[in-house]
């Protein structure tokens, strides 16, 4: 299972101490994310990433191809 943010999406694991906590918890249980670089460094986050992995679109495009489904918010 993974959980991807991307686009202004990266804000919630960086600026969004309640949201990072609950993904924390997600990570603990085995769920990978990641978030785009390309992204945060738009944003000037990269820096304030408290949880997941930054990764590159090509894997996060990987894991939406590869994914029975997918939920976006």
């Amino acid at each position: 299972e993974s959980v991807l943010f991307m686009n202004d999406g990266v804000k919630l694991p960086t600026l969004d101490d309640q949201v990072a906590a609950h993904v924390q918890t997600l990570t603990d249980r085995g769920v990978e994310v990641l978030v785009c670089g390309t992204c945060l460094n738009y944003y000037g986050l990269t820096e304030r990433l408290k949880v997941g992995t930054v990764s590159n679109m090509y894997d996060i495009a990987d894991k939406l191809l590869r994914a029975s489904r997918v939920v976006t918010l």
